[in-house]
């Protein structure tokens, strides 16, 4: 199993009288290659399962296994290496406000090694992809929710990352650029890249080889639709 989780929990305020079971005892497995759609209600716990597959949080208890390897047991620096292998769109876009677009989208690969000039030609070949080629300059608190919604999803490919964590991603693109970005995700799982997507839009849900749904911190599996 390329990624997988046992009886994975996250508490918040955990042994107290207002703990929150944000999930609550999640066993899962992700295919190498596969791709596996969350859906579930607000609060059900979509966001907090990505950030704890992506190695973005550490869970209450249970174990996370990529490639075999359990990421308890994992010193910061070894989930740092983890991350790098993967992509994050974030709902929030998480964007430096002060950073341009370009600079938002190549700073995370100066750690990985990649030169500068791969660097930019990455960001500017994902922009022009998603309709930004003029804003490679424009400062991020500048751009529209839309535009900040593709830089966020560009900085996230711009690693050629093993896989794709993404919530929502298409929640602030208009049709034509959210068909766009589906038909990209389309292209990355067809050469191998595991796209894991929460999301309640049915388009997303459609790229889907098997959707799970989370309530009330628990996880079904469920037949496509």
């Amino acid at each position: 199993m390329f990624l997988e989780t046992q009886s994975l929990c996250k508490f918040y305020r955990a042994g107290t009288r207002d703990e929150v079971r944000a999930l609550d005892d999640i066993s899962v497995g992700v295919e190498r290659g596969e791709v596996l759609v969350v859906v579930g209600p607000s609060g059900s716990g979509k966001t907090t399962l990505l950030a704890l597959l992506g190695a973005l949080e550490r869970p209450t208890r249970g174990h996370i296994f990529f490639e075999g390897r359990d990421l308890g047991e994992c010193s910061d620096v070894a989930l740092a290496r983890v991350r790098r292998r993967m992509g994050f769109i974030f709902q929030d876009f998480s964007l430096i406000p002060d950073l341009s677009a370009g600079e938002n989208i190549t700073y995370p690969l100066i750690p990985r090694g990649v030169p500068r000039a791969e660097r930019w030609r990455r960001a500017e070949e994902l922009l022009s992809r998603f309709g930004l080629g003029g804003k490679l300059t424009a400062r991020a608190r500048e751009l529209s929710g839309g535009e900040q919604q593709r830089v966020a999803v560009a900085r996230a490919l711009a690693g050629e990352p093993e896989v794709v964590l993404a919530d929502e991603p298409t929640s602030n693109l208009d049709p034509v650029t959210g068909q766009g970005l589906l038909d990209l995700l389309r292209e990355l799982n067809a050469g191998g890249t595991t796209l894991i997507l929460s999301s309640h839009d049915p388009a997303v849900i459609s790229l889907a080889g098997r959707v799970c749904e989370l309530e009330g911190g628990k996880l079904r599996a469920r037949p496509n639709q």
